[in-house]
């Protein structure tokens, strides 16, 4: 469910917001190789994670015991706009980067809420430092009335 405020039409292309704030949070823990479980075994990132955004929101989600995230609601305010984001029923992997020897955050995900050049576009990448810490990005594309914003965000795990 998205709420939002003043509502009118206008339509612009995220994508140098998105570049943006990937970078950002890149630049925030390069050189982090992430964690790892107990001799060699996978981390364990199953259950509830509440941060704050950049924007001073709540942004929240779950992993289940598959290591999956299921949900995630974020609070965002930019431009005029306040509101909630949620996104339940989800089955995201988390997986490591692409690039074994690139300094990443480590194992991490991303979800986009639809087409980047359509309306009301959410996307959300996160990556865990520790079994207890994540940090991540958001950005909001073509928000009625509002246009692109985006942000950081940490999060532990309760």
């Amino acid at each position: 469910m998205m709420q939002r405020t003043l509502c009118a039409a206008r339509r612009s292309a995220p994508a140098s917001l998105v570049l943006l704030v990937w970078v950002a949070t890149m630049a925030t823990d390069c050189g982090s190789t992430g964690p790892t479980g107990p001799q060699g075994g996978s981390a364990r990132y199953e259950g509830q994670w509440t941060g704050v955004t950049s924007q001073g929101r709540t942004i929240s989600f779950t992993v289940s015991s598959d290591q999956k995230v299921t949900a995630i609601t974020l609070g965002y305010s930019f431009n005029g706009c306040t509101g909630t984001s949620s996104f339940p029923d989800l089955n995201l992997i988390i997986a490591s980067g692409p690039s074994p020897g690139a300094p990443t955050p480590g194992p991490g995900f991303g979800y986009g809420s639809g087409p980047p050049d359509g309306p009301n576009y959410v996307q959300v990448y996160g990556a865990f430092s520790s079994y207890t810490a994540a940090t991540g990005s958001v950005a909001f594309g073509d928000f009625s009335g509002c246009g692109n914003g985006g942000g950081i965000w940490s999060a532990t795990k309760n």
